[in-house]
């Protein structure tokens, strides 16, 4: 039930004023970088331009996959690629995710009549651990499955085939987005109908929806697993204990940066979810949306449950607290704050974790890349790039977000990486057989593991590292300094 009382024309100018501000402050840090942290982004971008290999060339070493998941994503970098010059592909891809986040979140809170406030204290996920990953394509998911609540919260209702054709249409864009947001709706259907208990053939029909992702999967996911098995990685599921992966929320919800913001912007979320539950103990189920509560609870018990790594997917589990949080601020109340409107609180808060992202991200960009951009403006076309990571970590933001930098060269200048994105076989574009790699294999996680004979298969090699890095890298015979500045630079390979 709707949470104030305003004219709905208020209502709907303020709810539409709140998700404004809240995406003006979130692109500035995105706007901002020409190279933003978002690991894999430069891999899922490269996908694209080996798309226009593989359909100019049918018989060469590219594939399409054009039946497996995941692929929603490419849709929007192939047309954003044909519109845009390469450099600005990146900015404006992530851009699309936090407008999308931030129309599923504000979109859901305006369609349950839940207060505005609570939709601007959920949009502090959107730079989430998967943002700062680059998951771009389980990213788009979230807006997808917000399309697949919608259709299947509330009171039950009779399914006409107007009403089963969405679900269809709806459960497709879950299986493009991702194989796992896909599995994700079919459980939902499980969950809301212990929920609300749909009659049984308004549950057969739901769940009969699923039906053309599903044959698709049963196709596509033995390939899946024969072709990582086949190409070397780990798909067996490994768990943590329970106690460190509730220990890795914060970094799972909020990401972007380092320091005291990141963490202080988590305690804001704790607090203010707190509050609401607190300050309403006393009517807590008359102002609770159960449907909203039930996806948090659901996201929660996957999340701990769930492998932290599966079929070589990374973070398998912590992937879905964001989406347990999102739903968790949309399903409670919003607080009462004395002075304040809590929508003023809930904008200020995101402004104040946005603008210091903002700053994390400059610094990053400036002190991080150094030599980055004239690294890749003095490769010519078609290289052969071997990518080495020796620095890893940053001081300002978290993970690995040199751990696929090296593809940039791809996406700007065509040729062939030690890494791509073609070998997982789960993506747009895949090798039409397995790629024999004669060097070290595993050098974009451990570039320290580097041989010197591993040069000789490429034409340069791009190198982010400290000093004394470059210094010992210099000595090598088989290699010539292209550029010589900052902590990216780019050695060709003499023959």
């Amino acid at each position: 039930m709707p949470e104030t009382t305003p004219a709905p024309r208020d209502e709907r100018k303020g709810r539409a004023l709140t998700a404004a501000a809240v995406c003006v402050l979130a692109l500035v840090p995105i706007l901002i970088s020409p190279f933003p942290p978002s690991t894999d982004l430069p891999q899922h971008i490269a996908q694209v331009r080996l798309l226009e290999r593989a359909l100019a060339d049918p018989a060469g070493p590219y594939v399409v996959q054009w039946l497996a998941p995941n692929n929603l994503i490419y849709a929007f970098l192939w047309l954003l690629w044909k519109v845009l010059p390469a450099g600005l592909v990146a900015r404006a891809a992530l851009v699309l995710i936090v407008l999308l986040w931030a129309a599923a979140i504000h979109g859901l809170g305006a369609l349950r009549g839940r207060n505005a406030a609570a939709a601007a204290a959920a949009s502090l996920l959107l730079f989430n651990q998967s943002f700062g990953w680059g998951f771009l394509n389980f990213l788009i998911g979230l807006p997808a499955f917000a399309l697949w609540f919608a259709q299947t919260a509330g009171e039950p209702r009779r399914l006409s085939l107007k009403s089963w054709a969405a679900l269809a249409g709806t459960s497709l864009l879950l299986y493009g987005s991702h194989a796992l947001w896909f599995a994700a709706g079919g459980l939902w259907l499980v969950v809301i109908a212990f929920v609300r208990k749909p009659p049984l053939k308004v549950l057969a029909g739901r769940l009969s929806a699923l039906l053309p992702g599903a044959i698709v999967s049963l196709v596509w996911y033995p390939r899946l697993s024969a072709a990582r098995a086949t190409a070397g990685f780990d798909v067996a599921p490994h768990w943590s204990p329970l106690f460190d992966r509730l220990a890795s929320v914060k970094d799972s919800v909020i990401g972007g940066l380092r320091g005291p913001v990141g963490t202080v912007a988590f305690i804001f979320v704790l607090v203010w979810a707190g509050l609401a539950v607190w300050q309403n103990r006393r009517r807590l189920g008359g102002r609770v949306d159960r449907d909203l509560l039930a996806a948090a609870g659901f996201f929660l018990v996957v999340a701990a449950a769930a492998p932290d790594k599966f079929m070589n997917t990374i973070f398998f589990a912590s992937r879905w607290f964001p989406a347990a949080f999102l739903f968790l601020l949309l399903a409670l109340p919003a607080p009462s704050f004395r002075r304040l409107p809590a929508r003023i609180v809930a904008v200020a808060a995101a402004a104040v974790l946005f603008i210091a992202t903002a700053a994390a991200w400059h610094r990053y960009g400036s002190a991080d890349l150094s030599g980055f951009r004239e690294s890749l403006d003095a490769l010519p076309a078609s290289p052969r790039v071997l990518g080495l990571d020796l620095i890893k970590e940053s001081d300002r933001v978290p993970d690995r977000p040199f751990l696929q930098l090296f593809a940039y060269a791809q996406v700007f200048r065509g040729g062939e990486l030690n890494f791509s994105f073609a070998e997982h076989y789960s993506g747009l574009v895949a090798y039409r057989s397995k790629r024999e790699a004669p060097w070290t294999p595993g050098l974009e996680w451990s570039g320290e593991k580097v041989q010197r004979r591993d040069f000789t298969f490429f034409d340069f090699v791009l190198v982010n590292g400290d000093e004394k890095d470059h210094t010992a890298l210099r000595g090598f015979p088989e290699l010539s300094a292209v550029t010589s500045i900052g902590k990216w630079r780019l050695y060709g390979v003499r023959r």
